[in-house]
């Protein structure tokens, strides 16, 4: 009984097995109380056949009595059966008793199962129901992953559609930088031929060479330009930087238009000075500096180129007397008051200041503009009109 209640405690409690346990366990109590049945009623046996074989040795037929000797015998074997009948009698007590212990743990075994297998038939539902949830998110998933890889199809052919785009805007704009280069270049050819003149190296150097090339020759001259503007307004400060030496070089046409105005009126001024010094009586400036003499108004220009080559000659003679440094801007003469005022020079010393500023002349100058400007036609000649004197 203790061996069996020991045996019994060293099993885990029915409730905290899981399913495959309690059908292990179940099979064991089985299989061990087999045996332990069976183990009993050999042992029972094996002492009933010795008790009988102990009878019968003590008590040979051949040598009793018919008379105290088979009384002494028959006692002796009543004395083995009842030995034998308490003996099964215990054998059988425990047996019955093994049996409502094996029948009472297979009833809670079972009870148990049926506990675990409720349990189980929940766990089922339940992941049954996960199941379900997730084969729908499995399916939504797969919607969706369809739906994605169709987006992505399209995104895809879109994206190429838009490289072919950006590919065809990009050779376009390949084809109009290559042909900006190419005129670039050309461009750059023609002002170093303007520039350094036609040459090998022009025809020969990459673009970047010959506007490097011109660019020094240009500042190396900038300094010789200065000199001759200089000469042309000693009185006046130029800037020695190249942009300023350039802007006036711009106005070297209305300057020396000025120049050779002024120069005139210098080299008339001595003559009719020289003309009145000899003839002071009867000589009248306001009837000669009106026009030849014509009594129909007009004159004969053969005879005026005559008196021209005539006094030609002579105008070295006035020249060497006349003061070219001396600057006459424009005056009106008295019988001109009446009249429509024309073109005017101011007086100036600083003469490329005041032709930027168009406070020199406002006659009309015809500007020099460089070939490489216009192309292969050369100087283009731009009139500008009277920009009149600046406050």
């Amino acid at each position: 009984m203790q061996a069996g209640e020991a045996a019994e405690s060293r099993h885990p409690p029915p409730s905290t097995s899981t399913f495959t346990e309690l059908h292990t366990a179940l099979g064991e109590a089985h299989v061990a109380e087999v045996k332990r049945l069976t183990a009993l009623v050999e042992e029972a046996a094996q002492k009933n056949r010795k008790l009988i074989a102990l009878g019968s040795k003590s008590c040979p037929l051949a040598f009793l009595s018919r008379g105290a000797g088979k009384g002494s015998c028959r006692g002796r074997e009543g004395f083995v059966k009842e030995s034998y009948f308490r003996e099964a009698e215990f054998r059988a007590q425990q047996a019955e008793e093994a049996r409502k212990r094996a029948k009472a743990e297979v009833a809670e075994l079972t009870k148990v199962l049926e506990q675990k297998g409720r349990e189980l038939e929940d766990v089922i539902a339940e992941y049954k129901v996960k199941l379900e949830a997730a084969t729908d998110a499995r399916d939504s998933a797969r919607g969706a992953a369809a739906s994605l890889r169709e987006e992505v199809a399209a995104l895809k052919q879109q994206h190429a559609k838009e490289l072919a785009a950006e590919k065809e805007a990009s050779e376009g704009i390949v084809l109009a930088v290559q042909a900006e280069k190419t005129s670039f270049e050309a461009f750059v050819r023609e002002m170093s031929r303007q520039i350094l003149g036609t040459c090998d190296f022009v025809e020969t150097a990459t673009p970047r060479e010959c506007l490097s090339t011109a660019t020094t020759r240009i500042i190396a001259c900038a300094g010789e330009i200065l000199a001759a503007l200089q000469y042309l307004s000693p009185r006046e400060v130029i800037p020695r930087d190249t942009p300023s030496v350039f802007r006036a070089v711009s106005n070297i046409p209305a300057v020396v238009d000025w120049l050779r105005r002024s120069s005139c009126r210098v080299g008339i001024t001595m003559a009719l000075s020289m003309v009145l010094a000899h003839y002071s009586e009867g000589f009248d400036v306001e009837e000669v500096t009106a026009g030849f003499p014509s009594e129909t108004g007009e004159f004969d220009v053969a005879e005026v180129l005559r008196l021209m080559d005539a006094v030609r000659p002579f105008a070295d003679r006035v020249l060497a007397t006349a003061d070219l440094e001396t600057h006459i801007s424009s005056q009106a003469a008295p019988g001109d008051a009446e009249k429509e005022p024309g073109p005017v020079d101011y007086p100036a010393e600083r003469l490329f200041h005041a032709a930027a500023v168009g406070s020199l002349s406002t006659y009309p100058v015809v500007l020099y503009t460089p070939k490489f400007r216009h192309g292969d036609d050369g100087a283009e000649p731009v009139v500008e009109g009277p920009p009149g004197p600046s406050s």
